[in-house]
């Protein structure tokens, strides 16, 4: 399997729609369906939600394919939020024909958005910042890398089409944020929501409102997804020390029961006939 082909059954079974993938691989919405379908026959996909953009999950077979462990331990989806990247602007070029809308007046300045493709682009007096948005799949570095390139290509379009000059290089609005809609998550939020600032919370936040774990920082998300694969590796250790000690218990019994019979001394009765015996045998 090609390495697009991968990103492209990632990106889809985690719940991207077909668009999203083709900006985010980079390749064509045909490319995209052709793989898709592929996948659907092969059944390593399932149409799980079907609405004005179908969503695909993966199946055990999916996951199988996916999973480079040899613990068999299943992907894990994770979301990597909106990681906004601002620009500041030296030209403005020709950003006049673009159809910027009025988005607010934040305290004294204006600001105004603009869609270029699927990607929203947000303008302020001195600089442009383009939100990659939402992108989920099985790794935090591809995710990472795939928002990298959204952005790289919308701000590739602002300066070659509509000729503006844009700084170097742009600068995030904040750390990744990574969530995990786990199980566990589920059953904790029932006791509370927890948040610790600079690491993460638990909760189930607007505007979803679907219990998660939320991570900052590309260290904690990545230690967070590879934290199914160290248990199961902690497991098996645990199962191996287990049957170490069932045997070693096994041989410390029979070389007790050995030492017993070796070192507990016979009765003297035992003794007295035996010398008696003895005695007859020299006569």
């Amino acid at each position: 399997m090609s390495e697009n082909a991968r990103k492209i059954l990632k990106l889809l079974g985690a719940g991207n729609c077909a668009r999203d993938v083709a900006l985010a691989v980079p390749c064509s919405k045909s490319t995209v369906n052709y793989w898709k379908n592929k996948f659907v026959g092969a059944g390593a996909l399932r149409l799980a939600v079907k609405d004005v953009f179908k969503e695909y999950t993966l199946t055990p077979y999916g996951s199988k394919i996916l999973t480079t462990s040899e613990t068999g331990v299943p992907a894990e989806v994770c979301c990597l939020e909106d990681y906004a990247v601002k620009f500041g602007v030296v030209d403005w070029g020709r950003a006049a024909v673009l159809d910027w809308r009025r988005l607010g007046r934040p305290r004294n300045w204006e600001k105004l958005g603009v869609k270029i493709g699927s990607v929203r682009v947000v303008r302020t007096s001195k600089s442009v910042i383009v939100h990659p948005g939402r992108l989920r799949g099985f790794d935090v570095d591809e995710l990472l890398m795939l928002s990298g390139r959204i952005v790289k290509r919308v701000k590739g379009v602002l300066e070659c089409h509509f000729d503006l000059v844009l700084e170097e290089p742009g600068v995030a609005l904040h750390e990744p944020i990574t969530r995990f809609y786990s199980e566990e998550a589920g059953e904790l939020v029932k006791l509370g929501t927890t948040i610790v600032e600079d690491v993460g919370s638990i909760d189930n936040s607007p505007p979803e409102q679907v219990p998660h774990e939320e991570y900052v920082g590309k260290d904690l998300a990545k230690a967070r997804l590879l934290m199914p694969l160290k248990l199961s590796r902690l497991e098996q250790r645990v199962e191996d020390m287990e049957k170490r000690l069932t045997i070693l218990s096994d041989n410390v019994c029979e070389l007790v029961s050995v030492l017993k019979t070796a070192l507990v001394p016979k009765p003297a009765e035992e003794f007295a006939s035996q010398s008696i015996d003895d005695r007859r045998y020299i006569s």
